[in-house]
């Protein structure tokens, strides 16, 4: 019998003989009795969590498996990041900032049961949830202008924008294009409401959608969304606010306006160049959408980034819209898939051969 099965026997003794001697009545024993049943049982349920994580007990291997980074990684993440030392929830719920990266980490990496991490954490199912969506909430609110409005990101100097068009132009015909857009479809549970709303014909699937610019070092530098899953490319593009990011960039050195590439959903303008169409383009034409084409498909692969190390956000039976802040959910993984190119790399920055900045740069 450990020290807490002890005491809590000495308690119960000590409240039969207030009983026998009348200091207590039943009602008030029987309050004390579901009080003691309760405090064993939470006893129990911490015995079987086991001991807090401790990022140094794991091997390099192992955190990378868990978490998609390394501890000194971690470490440097969670000081850009701006996560505070400590948090503290309404119902007393506290954890560090790592603990809280770690568990965003942790959940996003794999749609994984919250469950299936207690005894990673140490900690209970609730404690997790609450610790997972509040950190997620707290990056969203920090880090929102600085994916929605590339402009105002620091990093995004002029000479960056330069070194952009300078490395799709070594390969391709559009020399002052510095990133390519899209939009995603991301699909979600079915919502018990305003089905036909979020409900995509194309993908023939309930979702949302999002819409990014890819650059060539790998960093999708704009996130827009969501919105719902019934609505077109160019809609978004409208609602986004995206062109007057676009016509607030200086010019390239010969005068002409930086612009993206997109496909043809998009209008053609000179911020937004999109393929040739008509029904009998031109051999030219023809060898132009091929090579663009080709560059374009990077925006492809950022999306596959992001849902390769952060499988959660392409679980869609986790993604409840009316119960959760999915959309938080998304803008979190895109953010740290952005940290992570930074520190690791990524095929568009191989294919384009331009280096991302360095975490810290990117998250000055």
């Amino acid at each position: 019998m450990d020290d807490f099965q002890e005491d809590l026997e000495v308690a119960r003794a000590i409240l039969l003989l207030a009983h026998a001697e009348g200091g207590i009545d039943d009602e008030e024993l029987l309050l004390f009795r579901v009080a003691f049943q309760e405090e064993e049982r939470q006893h129990m349920r911490l015995e079987e969590l086991g001991p807090r994580l401790d990022i140094d007990s794991l091997s390099r291997a192992r955190c990378v498996e868990l978490f998609r980074f390394d501890q000194p990684q971690l470490r440097r993440l969670c000081a850009c990041l701006r996560l505070r030392p400590s948090h503290v929830h309404t119902n007393k719920t506290t954890w560090t900032g790592l603990e809280g990266l770690c568990v965003v980490l942790g959940r996003l990496s794999y749609p994984s049961r919250l469950a299936d991490l207690r005894q990673v954490f140490g900690r209970s199912s609730t404690d997790l949830s609450i610790i997972f969506n509040q950190t997620c909430m707290f990056l969203k609110r920090v880090w929102l202008n600085h994916l929605t409005n590339f402009t105002a990101a620091a990093f995004f100097t002029h000479a960056r924008l330069t070194e952009y068009a300078a490395a799709v132009g070594k390969s391709y015909p559009l020399n002052n294009c510095f990133g390519f857009i899209d939009g995603t479809v991301r699909a979600m549970c079915r919502p018990g409401m305003n089905q036909r709303v979020f409900y995509n014909g194309h993908k023939r699937v309930h979702a949302l959608k999002y819409q990014t610019i890819v650059c060539p070092d790998g960093l999708i530098v704009h996130l827009y969304g969501p919105m719902e899953g019934r609505r077109h490319d160019s809609a978004l593009f409208n609602a986004s606010g995206v062109q007057a990011q676009l016509d607030a960039l200086p010019l390239t050195p010969d005068g002409r306006k930086y612009c993206v590439y997109g496909d043809l959903g998009y209008a053609l303008r000179p911020t937004l160049q999109t393929p040739f169409g008509g029904a009998n383009p031109t051999p030219q034409d023809r060898n132009y959408n091929r090579q663009m084409s080709a560059a374009r498909i990077c925006v492809e692969w950022g999306y596959g980034k992001v849902v390769k190390y952060f499988a959660f956000v392409d679980f869609k039976k986790n993604l409840k819209i009316l119960l959760s802040p999915v959309d938080a959910y998304y803008f979190v993984a895109v953010l740290l898939t952005n940290c992570h190119t930074c520190l690791n790399g990524s095929e568009t920055s191989s294919h384009f051969g331009m280096q991302p900045p360095s975490l810290e740069e990117y998250l000055a």
